[in-house]
């Protein structure tokens, strides 16, 4: 048996930044564990053959001063800001991100869709994601790109999905801002990812290995098979872990099947949905037009979103060389039919041509890429950490909270979750 006072499950961005921050409160008694061989989860980057490809896009997106300073400090001039050059790619059009605010790139029948829309916007509170579109952009905005590329992405309708994700996510402007759209670029760039932070070698795995060097107590290969609330147990590889207080990061639903003798909690993992999605990786040589990523809302195309992992740092390809990671919704099965049919869009809309060279690919799936906001999330989630919260068990993180979130977003739960378990000692 071994005692500590803290466990912490889950070596992602989370759960390194929660250690990280218990240390510097003076608490070193914790033990974090992570199931691969390496720390990370879905912030580790990989390196093939003179590539850094990470899974699909991270890119930073710091608001804060402590999270702008927290990243200065752990990759020091390992850092480049970078302006976004994101697009959306529908029918013959190309039409900068976000939408909303470029609507004079639209063809004239499309504009005069949008502008019909907008003068009759609903006035009643929205009950959902759809009502939500509908009252903030009017039906023409909706049904040429926010219906299709979310369904694409949450692999349900809008109109299933709540809109309390909706505020730092998606741009807002004023009605007679939009209206101002219809004829002329706005004056200043819309947006939270206007300008985002990227390691300059290493890909986003540089900021976990950075963490990750200054967490005392990562044990890796090591995956939790059962935890016991009541005891306050939890079998950890070979060995069992008692411990006063717990920290979940792993995803939520996985995490309640693993307690024992908790039915009701248990059962509550089965009201989480998510939308998983399937990443398909290319490397290319060939010098072609560089942009930060394109999302493409057509049903005819099998991907909803594609970025250029090459752009976010010189040093993620060689200089002859470009690479994408492509975005498709997780219920497609990959293999030789679906890499055909991602060419040939890919080839139609630009982004690759006929005169580029394929050197490799790969396949990666990630299942819980996107906790749905449907009705049952906000209760079912709120339910279950007031249950944990009781018995000295703690939810953090993007996936811990089943929620949609920034990468700083995870660095800072973590120091709020370390002060929370130091403030409980202290009571």
């Amino acid at each position: 048996m071994i005692y500590v006072d803290t466990l912490i499950l889950g070596g992602g961005l989370t759960g390194l930044s929660t250690a990280y921050h218990l240390q510097k409160l003076g608490r070193t008694n914790y033990l974090l564990v992570e199931k691969e061989s390496q720390p990370g989860g879905l912030c580790r980057s990989i390196q093939k053959e003179g590539f850094t490809f990470d899974y699909s896009g991270h890119l930073l997106h710091l608001h804060t001063p402590y999270g702008k300073k927290l990243v200065r400090e752990l990759l020091a001039n390992n850092l480049r800001r970078v302006q976004r050059n994101a697009w959306i790619f529908t029918g013959n059009s190309q039409v900068p991100f976000p939408f909303q605010a470029h609507l004079y790139a639209l063809p004239e029948k499309e504009r005069q869709l949008c502008a019909q829309g907008l003068r009759h916007l609903p006035t009643k509170l929205p009950s959902n994601f759809e009502n939500w579109c509908l009252q903030s952009f009017g039906k023409g905005i909706y049904e040429l790109f926010f219906r299709p590329y979310n369904t694409k992405l949450w692999g349900v309708s809008p109109k299933y999905l709540t809109c309390d994700w909706c505020g730092p996510f998606v741009p807002r402007p004023s009605r007679a801002a939009l209206m101002r759209s219809l004829t002329r670029k706005p004056s200043r760039p819309i947006g939270y990812n206007a300008w985002f932070y990227y390691p300059q070698s290493g890909g986003c795995g540089a900021l976990v290995e950075a963490l990750a060097k200054r967490v005392l107590n990562l044990r890796t290969n090591l995956r939790v098979s059962q935890i016991d609330l009541h005891r306050k147990t939890a079998r950890v590889g070979r060995k069992m872990v008692q411990f006063n207080h717990l920290v979940n990061t792993l995803p939520l639903p996985n995490f309640l099947k693993l307690l024992k003798n908790e039915p009701r909690l248990s059962q509550l993992a089965n009201r989480l949905q998510a939308a998983p999605v399937l990443v398909y990786q290319l490397a290319v040589r060939g010098k072609g037009k560089k942009f930060s990523w394109i999302y493409c809302p057509d049903p005819q195309d099998p991907f909803f979103r594609v970025g250029q992992q090459s752009s976010f740092s010189p040093n993620n390809a060689p200089s002859d060389c470009r690479s994408f990671y492509v975005e498709l919704p997780g219920t497609l099965q990959p293999g030789k039919t679906l890499e055909k049919q991602i060419w040939t869009a890919l080839l139609q809309k630009g982004i690759i041509t006929r005169c580029d060279k394929k050197l490799f690919s790969f396949w990666q799936m990630i299942p819980h890429a996107y906790a749905r906001y449907d009705k049952n999330r906000a209760r079912t989630v709120q339910t279950i950490a007031d249950k944990l919260a009781v018995r000295g068990c703690y939810l953090a993180g993007r996936y811990g909270n089943w929620e949609y979130s920034f990468m700083e977003t995870s660095l800072l739960q973590g120091r709020e979750t370390a002060r929370k378990l130091v403030s409980t000692e202290v009571l």
